[in-house]
C-alpha cells in the first residue's frame, strides 16, 4: 500500500501533542441526527432534574450505572409527565444509553438493560396501569397510495404556500414508495446525487428512460426507477417536470433548451447501451425539494434552503387526514409498505430486503417494520382450500376504515361554543388584559420586546391557544367516537331495510380548483375508476401541466372571502374557464418549445365577466402565478390597496410601464381614464364606473 503524499513529514512529536491534547481527552462517540440530539438534550434535562430532587449528582449516579436509579427515574417520570403507554416510556429510557455513550464514549453494561427492560414490562405496568399493547404498525400498499395521491390531486382543497410545493410532496411521496428510504434522507436529495438517463434492453432492444438516486445517508447507496406508462405513478416524469421548473439540464451544443418532450422521447445512438442526459454542474449542490421563501414580490421558492421536515410531516398528517384515513398518515407508512411486498415476494430474499431497507440485519425490520397485521389466509391453510389472498390483503389495508361522512374537522359553532368554555374565557382575560397594557404603554407590541409585560403576554398568548387547540382536538376525538359507535349500527339497519345507496364523495365539479393545470390533472382522476383507466392524453402535456403548475401560488386571502365551491349554475363557466380546447391542447402538446416563465396561455385569460369592485389592484391582471381568485380579489379599504403596493410595488411610479401587463395588451397606451374603461369592458369583460377609476388612481 502507498504512502499518502504530504509537502512536509509528521514526526512523532506531533501525534503525541495530539493525544495529549485531544484523543486523549475527547469520548468518540456515534454522531446522532440533529432531532435526536435534541432528545437526548430533553432527556437529560429530565434526568438532572430527578437528581436535583433526590440530591445525587447526575454524572456520577450515571457513570456508576446504578441500575436501581434508571428504574426509580422512571417511576419519577410516570409520576410527573402524562405517560400512558409502554412506548411512550420506552422511547424516553432509549435516550438515556445514547446519553451514556455521548459522556462516556461506550455501552452501558447489557445486565444494566436487561434489568431495567424486565422492570418496565413489569412492575411499572401494573403500578401505573400503563397500555402494554403493541403498536399498529398501517401500510400504505399500493390501494391505499391510490386513494391518497387521488385526494392529493382531486379532494384536497387546502392551500400549499406555494403549488410547486404541491408537486414536490407528489414527488417525494414516489420516492418513499418506490425506494424505502428514509424520509429525512429524501428531503437532503441534490441534483448531483440524480442521474437521468435512457438505458437500452440489450435482449429486447427495448429503451427506456432510467432515474437513479444515490442517497448518501443511507447504506444501499442507489437505488433507481423506470418510467411508467402511467404519469401519475411515474416518477421519472415527476422529476423532470421539477427539474425543468429549475431549470436544470445543460443546454444543447447549438444554445437550445432540453424540453419535455425531446427528453420521454430521447433513445440510445447505436453502439451505445444507455444514454445521459445531464444536469447542470453548478447545481449539483443545490436540493431538489426546497422550501419556499417570502419575498417583496410574494411567495418564491428557496434557492438553495432544503424542505423542512417539519413542513413535510405537516402536509402529509394534512393529506392523511383529508382522504379519510383514521390512522395518522407518515412517511414510515409508505416505507413499511414496499419493505413487506418485498419480503412476501417469494423470488426476494432477507438479504435483498435488507439492502432495500437501509437495515444490517433482519432483527430491525422484524421489530419496527414488519406488519402485526397477518396478511396470509391461516384458515385456509389448515384446511387446505384455496386462499382468499386479495381478501385477506384488503382487510389489512389502512383505506379499510374509510368512511367520507366521518367527522374531519370542527364545526364553526362547535369552535365557538370551546371559546365560550369558563377556563379558556379567563385565559383570554388575561391575554387581553396584557394587550391593552402594552398597547396603551407602547401602542405596538413589537415595541416592548424585551420588557417584562412581553414576556408575560407571549406566555399567556401561547396558553390561550394552546388550550383552545388541545380543546378542539379532544372534542373532535370525541365527536369522531361517537360517529364510530353510532353510524355502522345505522348503516347496518339501513341495509336490512332495504336502502343500498351508494355513499359517494365529493366530486370535481363540487372543488373550486384555482389553476387550468389542477383541474386538467383532477379531471382525469375523477374520469377514472382504476389504475388501468388512469391514461393522461400526451405524457409530455402531463409534465407540461406540472411544471407550469410549479409557478403559481396563492395569496392568503380571508376564508371569508375565498370561493370554495361552484353551484351547478356556474358549473359550465367553471368548465369552459379552465378546459383547455382539444385544437390547443393538440398544438401544445405537440410543440418542443419550453414553458417559459411568465407566460399565459389562452385558456388561462378566458375571464368571466365581472363588475369591477372599488379596490382592486387592476395592475396585477397579468400576473400569470396567481389565481383568478387573488387577481379580482378586492380589498377592504383604501388603506389595505396601498399596503399591497408599498409592500409589493415598492419601485412603481404612478406613470410608469404596468409591471405585470395582460399578455394580450403589453403594448397598448392609454391616453384618458375613458379608453381604459373601454378597452377593460371589450378586452376582459371588466365593467366600472369613470368614479371607481377615479377611486382607484387617486390614493
Amino acid at each position: 500500500m502507498g504512502r499518502k503524499k504530504s509537502h512536509r513529514a509528521l514526526d512523532g512529536e506531533y501525534y503525541n501533542r495530539r493525544f495529549e491534547e485531544v484523543d486523549s481527552k475527547q469520548n468518540s462517540y456515534y454522531k446522532y441526527a440533529d432531532d435526536t440530539e435534541d432528545a437526548i438534550a430533553r432527556v437529560e434535562t429530565f434526568w438532572k432534574e430527578y437528581c436535583l430532587q433526590v440530591k445525587i449528582d447526575s454524572y456520577i449516579t450515571l457513570r456508576n450505572l446504578v441500575r436501581g436509579r434508571f428504574t426509580n427515574f422512571l417511576h419519577w417520570m410516570c409520576n410527573n409527565f402524562k405517560i400512558k403507554k409502554v412506548g411512550s416510556i420506552e422511547t424516553y429510557w432509549r435516550r438515556i444509553p445514547q446519553l451514556f455513550i455521548k459522556l462516556e464514549g461506550g455501552r452501558m453494561d447489557p445486565p444494566v438493560l436487561s434489568h431495567v427492560h424486565d422492570y418496565k414490562h413489569g412492575s411499572l405496568v401494573d403500578e401505573h396501569d400503563l397500555d402494554d399493547r403493541e403498536t399498529e404498525k398501517p401500510l400504505l400498499d399500493v390501494e391505499d397510495f391510490w386513494e391518497v395521491l387521488q385526494c392529493h390531486w382531486v379532494m384536497d382543497t387546502n392551500k400549499f404556500p406555494h403549488e410547486r410545493q404541491r408537486v414536490q410532496l407528489a414527488t417525494i411521496l414516489q420516492i418513499a414508495a418506490y425506494t424505502t428510504s428514509h424520509p429525512r434522507a429524501l428531503l437532503e436529495i441534490r441534483y448531483g446525487d440524480v442521474k437521468l438517463f435512457v438505458q437500452r434492453d440489450v435482449k429486447t432492444v427495448e429503451v427506456g428512460l432510467m432515474l437513479q438516486i444515490e442517497l448518501k445517508k443511507t447504506k444501499s447507496r442507489k437505488k433507481q426507477n423506470a418510467l411508467d406508462d402511467n404519469p401519475f405513478f411515474c416518477l421519472p416524469s415527476h422529476f423532470i417536470a421539477v427539474a425543468l421548473d429549475d431549470d436544470a439540464f445543460e443546454r444543447l451544443p447549438d444554445g437550445s433548451a432540453l424540453t419535455s418532450r425531446k427528453i420521454l422521447e430521447m433513445g440510445v445512438r447505436p453502439g451505445l447501451k444507455s444514454q445521459r442526459i445531464p444536469f447542470r454542474g453548478e447545481l449539483a449542490n443545490v436540493p431538489v425539494f426546497r422550501s419556499h421563501i417570502q419575498t417583496s414580490k410574494g411567495t418564491k421558492t428557496s434557492a438553495d434552503a432544503a424542505l423542512q421536515y417539519s413542513n413535510f410531516n405537516g402536509w402529509l398528517k394534512r393529506l392523511g387526514v383529508e382522504t379519510g384515513f383514521a390512522q395518522v398518515l407518515t412517511a414510515y407508512c409508505l416505507r413499511r409498505a414496499p419493505g413487506n411486498a418485498i419480503n412476501d415476494d417469494p423470488k426476494s430474499n432477507d438479504p435483498t430486503r435488507n439492502l432495500a431497507m437501509d437495515h444490517v440485519d433482519s432483527a430491525i425490520f422484524q421489530h419496527n417494520y414488519l406488519s402485526r397485521m397477518i396478511r396470509y389466509d391461516i384458515q385456509a391453510a389448515y384446511r387446505g382450500t384455496d386462499p382468499k389472498t386479495e381478501l385477506i390483503r384488503a382487510a389489512g389495508r389502512t383505506s379499510r376504515l374509510m368512511d367520507p361522512r366521518r367527522p374531519k374537522k370542527l364545526t364553526h359553532e362547535q369552535k365557538e361554543k370551546i371559546k365560550r368554555e369558563p377556563a379558556i374565557q379567563k385565559l383570554r382575560e388575561r391575554y387581553d388584559g396584557l394587550f391593552r397594557k402594552i398597547r396603551d404603554e407602547f401602542k405596538f407590541v413589537y415595541l416592548a420586546k424585551g420588557k417584562f409585560i412581553h414576556d408575560q403576554y407571549q406566555k399567556a398568548r401561547l396558553d390561550t391557544y394552546g388550550t383552545i387547540w388541545a380543546r378542539e382536538r379532544t372534542v373532535l376525538m370525541e365527536t369522531q367516537a361517537r360517529y364510530d359507535a353510532l353510524v355502522p349500527l345505522q348503516d347496518v339497519q339501513e341495509q336490512i331495510n332495504g336502502n343500498t345507496q351508494s355513499i359517494e364523495t365529493k366530486l370535481t365539479h363540487e372543488i373550486h380548483y384555482s389553476f387550468p393545470e389542477r383541474f386538467r390533472l383532477a379531471n382525469v382522476f375523477v374520469g377514472s375508476r382504476s389504475q388501468e383507466e388512469l391514461k393522461y392524453a400526451d405524457q409530455a402535456a402531463f409534465v407540461d401541466d406540472l411544471v407550469s403548475l410549479c409557478r403559481r401560488y396563492e395569496t392568503r386571502l380571508s376564508v371569508r372571502k375565498r370561493k370554495r365551491s361552484f353551484s351547478e349554475e356556474t358549473l359550465e363557466a367553471v368548465k369552459v374557464e379552465h378546459m383547455e380546447p382539444e385544437t390547443e391542447k393538440a398544438s401544445r402538446s405537440e410543440s418542443e418549445e419550453p414553458i417559459a416563465k411568465g407566460t399565459r396561455t389562452s385558456q388561462d385569460t378566458a375571464y368571466t365577466s365581472t363588475g369591477c369592485k372599488p379596490f382592486q389592484r387592476l395592475i396585477c391582471i397579468g400576473r400569470t402565478e396567481l389565481s383568478k381568485d387573488d387577481l379580482i380579489h378586492n380589498y377592504g379599504s383604501k388603506d389595505s390597496l396601498r399596503r399591497h403596493f408599498h409592500r409589493f410595488h415598492p419601485n412603481f411610479e404612478p406613470n410608469s410601464t404596468c409591471l405585470y401587463p395582460h399578455p394580450e395588451c403589453a403594448k397598448v397606451i392609454f391616453e384618458l381614464s375613458t379608453d381604459f374603461l373601454n378597452h377593460a369592458a371589450r378586452k376582459h369583460g371588466i365593467f366600472m364606473h369613470e368614479q371607481t377609476w377615479l377611486k382607484l388612481v387617486s390614493f
